[in-house]
């Protein structure tokens, strides 16, 4: 647990030895959290835990890949859902969502015309709608791969340029989307170094316009949200509640607030 000076809800719970009925509401609070997964996770699945910035790979119940995250930030929530992933693309564009041209991009538009060209951005016009894009780079906010499971949220797992994010305690950055650390690993690990998809390989791809892998079978996507959960030793772990969510479940079981 990081030094921050602040009394928070993970400190207060940590203190079980004064405080055990909040440990234990939120325990299960967790445990309700629990019954909104699908029953079958999938013979080989990825979990992303929010609260704890971590991403986890199984094969049935062995974890073969563990890495860090960085997850939407307060007010830009990375959505709690599942999906299959089917698909990756190496050197990725970057379409860039209209709620950031709009909010982010037009004011520096308007304070420099050329603002677009100089940092690299295409403005393109497809099907009647102009969009913005970042091309494949080493600039592009994306990183050089990304992990596709389509959904309504328009959200996927990728790499990023802003490395030193995983260096922070506290990782709740991004605008929706989870940024992955050391992401060539990941690939391995759902393409199958069984079947020759070596992290090695899949860096060699790396340069050039986008390149489309299919999955050779699907692997489920759990994004979760656990604030209280067992790790691979046996030992109960606790974490902020970023988003407030536990704080919402427990008030509707008529727990502790």
């Amino acid at each position: 647990m990081p030094a921050s000076g602040v009394l928070t809800p993970r400190t207060v719970a940590s203190l079980s030895g004064g405080h055990p009925k909040r440990l234990e509401d939120e325990i299960v609070a967790n445990m309700e959290r629990w019954r909104w997964l699908p029953r079958d996770l999938g013979q080989r699945y990825v979990a992303v835990n929010i609260p704890d910035y971590s991403l986890d790979v199984y094969d049935g119940e062995r974890p073969i890949h563990h890495a860090r995250v960085v997850v939407g930030k307060p007010g830009h929530e990375t959505p709690i859902f599942s999906e299959a992933m089917k698909f990756i693309i190496v050197n990725p564009y970057w379409n860039v969502p209209l709620s950031i041209v709009n909010k982010e991009m037009m004011p520096k538009l308007a304070a420099d015309p050329n603002y677009f060209e100089n940092h690299g951005y295409e403005v393109v016009e497809k099907g009647g709608e102009t969009y913005v894009r970042q091309p494949p780079g080493d600039s592009n906010a994306l990183g050089r791969i990304k992990f596709m499971f389509p959904n309504k949220f328009a959200v996927y797992l990728h790499d990023t340029n802003a490395k030193g994010y995983f260096n922070k305690d506290e990782r709740a950055l991004s605008h929706g989307c989870v940024r992955v650390d050391q992401p060539f690993k990941l690939a391995e690990a759902v393409l199958g170094r069984d079947r020759g998809w070596t992290e090695a390989r899949v860096e060699g791809m790396v340069g050039g316009g986008e390149r489309t892998v299919n999955l050779p079978r699907p692997v489920q996507v759990h994004i979760g949200y656990f604030t209280a959960f067992v790790d691979e030793t046996g030992q109960l772990r606790l974490r902020d509640d970023v988003y407030g969510y536990s704080a919402k479940v427990r008030a509707a079981l008529g727990l502790s607030s």
